[in-house]
Order: structure tokens, then C-alpha cells, then sequence
């Protein structure tokens, strides 16, 4: 019998810091699109002609990215660190807002760069979904395999 290396029990998974780099670069990108969205509206949103539910559907797109936004950066450190309730809070959050970006992208918005963010997102999520499954990287090595 061969005694396991202790440093294979302390290795952790690597993804869960991936996840975080990615979440807060992600949320970075996702902040300067609600930007936009609110530049682009603004004008809409202030203007006496635009009915109360008019101007809540106009702040929805916005609203959305800002909170998936806010949701990567504060969980970001958590989720560094490993812990279970960091990543399925931000796999939840993220497949909100996955859901609505798909729904926009299908219903169609000429000249919106929505492709992008869902792009964005889908990587993320798709990562996410991967840790939550179980993939470990790196892989770690069975003790109890003996090599001819």
C-alpha cells in the first residue's frame, strides 16, 4: 500500500479562480453595456411622452446587465475562494440573464449588439455548469494507480 501525497489532498480546483477572473472581466463588459443601454435611452426614459410601462420596458435591458454585472464583481471573491453558495448564486444569476439575452436575440433588435453579451455569457455559464458537474482542473492523479 502506498501512502497518497498529502500536497494531492490540499491541490484545489483551479477552476473555481478561472470562474472568478472571468466573472469580474465579464462583469466589467457587462457594466460598460448597461452603459450604453442607458445612453442610448436616456433621451426616451426623461421625455414627458413616454408612458410609465413604456419607459420600464426601455430600463429592462439595462437593469438586466447591470445586475448580472454587480452579481460577478460582489461574488467574484467568493467564488475565488471556492464556495458552494457563490457558485450556484452566480450560475443562477447568469442563466437569468443568459435567458433574457436569448429572448431578445430571438425576438430580434436590429442594430444591438446582443450576439456579444450572450457569447459572454454562455462561456461563463458553460464553466460554471462544468464545476457544478465535477470537472476538476487540474485533473487531479489517483494514488492508488501504479504506473508498468
Amino acid at each position: 500500500m502506498s501512502v497518497p501525497d498529502s500536497r494531492q489532498d490540499l491541490q484545489r480546483n483551479s477552476l473555481y479562480s478561472l470562474a472568478a477572473v472571468g466573472a469580474v472581466l465579464l462583469g466589467a463588459l457587462l457594466t460598460l453595456g448597461a452603459y450604453g443601454h442607458f445612453s442610448a435611452v436616456w433621451a426616451q426614459l426623461i421625455s414627458e411622452d413616454t408612458a410609465l410601462p413604456r419607459r420600464l420596458l426601455l430600463m429592462l435591458p439595462g437593469v438586466t446587465l447591470a445586475g448580472a454585472a454587480v452579481l460577478n464583481i460582489l461574488l467574484s471573491k467568493p467564488l475565488w475562494q471556492a464556495r458552494g453558495y457563490a457558485l450556484t448564486t452566480t450560475l443562477v444569476g447568469n442563466l437569468v440573464a443568459t435567458a433574457y439575452l436569448v429572448y431578445l436575440l430571438v425576438r430580434g433588435v436590429p442594430g444591438h449588439p446582443i450576439g456579444i453579451f450572450l457569447a459572454l455569457e454562455m462561456s461563463l455559464v458553460i464553466l460554471l455548469v462544468s464545476i457544478r458537474a465535477g470537472l476538476v482542473w487540474p485533473a487531479l492523479a489517483d494514488a492508488n494507480i501504479k504506473k508498468p
